[in-house]
């Protein structure tokens, strides 16, 4: 037995590393907290005992885990994110919704006709996860207690109808990942050392790296819930990205043939009112012709009227002045007016001086005498 436990005591020497501190390390006892902070994360999410298993666990265990950890200073402040956390009321002891098979995975709005547009506030949604399926309330129960240091939380708070349409918050991700990635290298690196320890002296070797490796398990299904939260919630925008595309695209053929339809009918009447304004231009270019004719022969006879007016004016106008003339060549008791005179109206007045030579008039010369 004692030869056991000084083979078991020389193993555990060889491969314990000597603990140099850096500005990246931290002491056995802040890596204990560090590791109860963890428990204490998970038990409240899952009612777990996880915190006082990690407070149990010797500084030897801890003395051969810590090198595992890359950046224990890191691997404090992640933790610290979720020590200072505010938790939602989701513990395992509390009892969950139960799983309905019956219930869809996804809540599928009333969309009515196939071409309405998909779109948040409308009256047809992306189809985020159905928050009344039971399937999906256990899978989101745990992350939505968490809430980053800035306040924002991985999703709404115990609000599953807001929970259904939000992605996990990229801190939230980011912070479980890494926990979990450094609490895998510490299950990891224990393998070697309890490995060498015969059964069943080693289980007290396992039993706080089997702890680690159950609370790390967990942890990474809070990161999975985390990341199939955001699958379901970027297909179904996906899924409404393509659907509006098909409906645009469909708007769009629709417009277009409804254009086309527009445009032959414009053109149709258009070239129907083009024929109808050209019969109305050729009659109204007929009715001016016709006008101008009209107006030319008023025109002409107007003229020839007054011609005949100024041709009649003229001559009654010489004939009186040739009847002054006749007056004046006749003795003062003879004068005698030709009564014709005084009834013509122009080319019928007699020529009163018609033997009136060229060369001149006389009284012997004149014309008809008194």
């Amino acid at each position: 037995m004692k030869r056991l436990l000084w083979v078991l005591i020389a193993t555990m020497l060889m491969v314990a590393p000597s603990l140099a501190q850096t500005s990246k390390d931290i002491t056995i006892p802040e890596f204990r907290q560090v590791l109860v902070d963890v428990g204490s994360f998970i038990d409240a999410q899952k009612g777990t005992d996880f915190a006082r298993q990690f407070q149990a666990i010797d500084d030897e265990s801890l003395l051969k885990l810590y090198p595992a950890v890359p950046n224990g200073r890191q691997f404090q402040t992640l933790v610290g994110k979720l020590k200072h956390q505010k938790f939602g009321v989701r513990s395992g002891k509390q009892a969950r919704p139960e799983f309905n098979g019956l219930s869809p995975l996804v809540a599928t709005p009333a969309c009515g006709a196939p071409d309405t547009i998909v779109q948040n506030g409308g009256s047809c949604t992306p189809s985020y996860p159905d928050p009344t399926d039971g399937a999906w309330q256990f899978m989101v129960g745990p992350p939505i207690g968490y809430v980053d240091t800035n306040g924002i939380p991985a999703f709404s708070p115990t609000d599953y109808a807001d929970v259904s349409s939000q992605g996990c918050s990229l801190d939230a991700e980011v912070t479980l990942q890494q926990v979990f990635v450094i609490l895998s290298a510490v299950v990891n690196s224990a393998s070697p050392f309890c490995n060498i320890i015969p059964a069943p002296f080693n289980a007290l070797c396992w039993a706080p790296v089997g702890a680690i490796e159950i609370a790390n398990s967990i942890l990474g299904g809070f990161f999975q819930d985390c990341l199939e939260q955001d699958a379901l919630v970027n297909g179904a925008k996906i899924d409404a990205a393509f659907q509006n595309t098909v409906t645009i695209d469909s708007d769009l053929g629709k417009s277009t043939a409804t254009l086309a339809g527009d445009i032959n009918t414009s053109t149709t009447i258009l070239g129907t009112d083009i024929s109808a304004l050209d019969t109305h231009l050729t009659n109204v270019d007929n009715h001016v012709a016709a006008e101008f004719v009209t107006l030319n022969a008023n025109l002409l006879a107007d003229y020839l009227a007054l011609t005949n007016q100024l041709t009649q004016g003229q001559a009654q106008l010489d004939a009186t002045l040739k009847q002054i003339m006749k007056l004046q060549l006749e003795p003062s008791g003879l004068t005698k007016i030709v009564p014709a005179i005084l009834t013509c109206t122009g080319t019928n007045c007699p020529n009163v001086l018609n033997k009136c030579p060229a060369a001149g008039c006389s009284w012997n010369n004149v014309g008809p005498l008194p």
